[in-house]
């Protein structure tokens, strides 16, 4: 088929050349935007003038045609998305259809069909985080008094609630919910009109083509219009982003279920085995979450990459932005959906995380407060608490076994009371500030999170 800017040369293009231009195999899935695009374009050019009401009606008409009967286009035949619409519309309506391009660019229409089709799949992924942050919130629900070590540098801490865990991925995740709004915002903005570069020579109304097409802003400069990406690395770094934290909910969940920790089961419908050793259940799907995250960083860095050099306005090498957009964006469906079925088949093991607490170490900053509580400076009392652990691991002698007279020669503020330090719901329950793991905060904490996740949905 000829090409719909073969006008100017005299030779057909070079059948390997061609294949290494065309985007058509990628960029198909822009259709219904592309013809979105062009049911606002064809309102705007009725007002300029350029087409009569009966025009305008046969074109809109035709467009709904054509996007009805998507399924039975051959693409094969087209070099991208844009000639594929015109060209079926043509076929649909005849010679009226090469009408519809003036006034605009491919420049201009490819930018616009993208944020138009980004707007509407970050909501979709925006619904795929609540499903897992509302998973999440029943794992912490249903996990809220099961007491496990907390770690720093890996390292036994203080002791937290199972249900702070998981809140704390609740965190991440929503953080990841308001970056991928951002991107939804960064992304409403009309491109059209801006031409290759330039503007129109036509005088379109921008705002009737923003509200015909679905977006509430415009853009300013024509050429930063055009050439503008920015809203793809913003995809791409929220992408990148949610990817890391589900990398560390899967780093997590990898350590926690092995023999050494065995913190978590998993269940046999999220395991795999192996070919040779009978014995084994490996956390292969967490595993993948882990692994994937790398495929994004490397997206981001090449969307980075393409444009960090690239002149005003527009240059072929933005058609590479697509390929990145639309590998981030089937990826991060796909992991969001698989983590959130993933999380409803771990379990905590009690009985292992239990164990864990006889170490009484995690005790240390209570009885450094408790200390505090009785005059001692915050300084000091650190210090008597770290020749308490000099003396524990001398004579293998855990904290709450110390005698009272053992007591007093660190501190004549030690009484009895110090013996009922060494329970978890107590450890727990001393906490007083908002976000802790007291069973009151984790409480509040999960109920702040359904309220946000029941909240009215917002109006467009």
């Amino acid at each position: 088929m000829e090409k719909i800017w073969q006008g100017r040369f005299k030779k057909k293009m070079d059948p390997e050349a061609d294949s290494f231009n065309a985007s058509i195999s990628f960029d198909r899935r822009l259709f219904k935007y592309d013809v979105i695009s062009g049911l606002s374009h064809a309102r705007a050019l009725k007002k300029a003038g350029i087409l009569s009401a009966a025009e305008e009606k046969r074109i809109t008409a035709g467009l709904k045609n054509v996007l009805k009967k998507e399924a039975a286009t051959d693409f094969s035949v087209y070099e991208d998305v844009h000639s594929a619409v015109e060209g079926e519309l043509v076929r649909t309506i005849g010679p009226l259809g090469k009408k519809l391009h003036t006034g605009r660019s491919r420049n201009d229409l490819v930018a616009n069909d993208t944020r138009l089709y980004m707007m509407e799949e970050v909501t979709a992924v925006k619904k795929l985080l609540e499903k897992l942050m509302a998973r999440v919130v029943l794992n912490a629900e249903n996990n809220a008094s099961v007491f496990m070590p907390g770690y720093t540098h890996m390292q036994h801490a203080q002791i937290i609630s199972a249900g702070q865990w998981f809140l704390a991925y609740f965190s991440m995740l929503k953080r990841d919910w308001d970056l991928f709004d951002f991107v939804k915002n960064r992304a409403d903005r009309l491109i059209i009109g801006s031409g290759a570069l330039a503007g129109s020579n036509y005088k379109l109304d921008r705002k009737l083509l923003a509200k015909h097409a679905g977006f509430r802003n415009i853009a300013g400069n024509s050429m930063d219009a055009v050439s503008d990406r920015d809203f793809i690395l913003d995809f791409l770094y929220a992408c990148s982003v949610t990817a890391a934290h589900l990398s560390r909910l899967a780093e997590e969940i990898i350590i926690f279920n092995t023999t050494e920790f065995g913190f978590l089961e998993i269940d046999d419908s999220f395991a795999t085995g192996s070919s040779i050793m009978p014995q084994k259940k490996n956390p292969d799907i967490a595993e993948l979450i882990r692994g994937k995250a790398g495929k994004f960083f490397g997206r981001l860095t090449a969307g980075l990459t393409m444009i960090k050099g690239l002149p005003l306005a527009y240059n072929k090498d933005l058609q590479e932005d697509k390929t990145l957009f639309f590998g981030s964006l089937d990826e991060i469906k796909s992991i969001l959906s698989v983590s959130e079925k993933f999380l409803g088949a771990i379990k905590f093991v009690g009985e292992k995380t239990s164990k864990q607490l006889e170490d009484h170490f995690m005790y240390a900053v209570d009885i450094a407060d408790y200390l505090v509580k009785k005059g001692v400076p915050f300084r000091e009392s650190h210090s008597i608490i770290g020749a308490m652990v000099i003396y524990s691991l001398e004579k293998h002698k855990p904290f709450k076994r110390f005698e009272k007279e053992e007591l007093r020669t660190f501190s004549g503020k030690f009484g009895d009371d110090y013996y009922s330090l060494f329970t978890p719901a107590r450890s727990l329950g001393s906490k007083a500030t908002l976000g802790s793991t007291s069973p009151a905060s984790v409480r509040k904490q999960i109920n702040d999170a359904k309220k946000f996740l029941k909240r009215p949905a917002k109006k467009k």
